[in-house]
């Protein structure tokens, strides 16, 4: 009897950079967008999350400084989902935690 980890079932992926986004989904990927607090002044941030067709998921960084994708406002979060996914008309964004 052969016995399988984790992580030989789930391959390690390479980290996923803003600039492979669109190319992730015309390969059928989605993009979500978590809520988060800033634990040093309490600003609202949405960090963007891709979304593999099998539903793993892995956060979005940035090519320039490899940090966490992300947006500190919802306007601005819009217009990058209507870039990237021009075909999607609805776009559910979650709410934070209250504190």
């Amino acid at each position: 009897m052969t016995q399988t980890n984790e992580a030989d079932q789930h391959p390690k992926r390479a980290r996923m950079l803003g600039t492979r986004v669109r190319q992730f989904i015309r390969r059928g990927g989605r993009l979500r967008y978590e809520p988060h607090r800033n634990p040093r002044n309490g600003k609202l941030v949405w960090v963007v999350v891709a979304v593999f067709p099998n539903k793993s998921e892995q956060p979005v960084f940035t090519s320039t400084s490899g940090e966490h994708k992300h947006f500190r406002s919802a306007d601005t979060m819009i217009q990058y989902h209507q870039q990237m996914c021009p075909e999607e008309t609805v776009l559910t964004v979650p709410l934070p935690e209250s504190r």
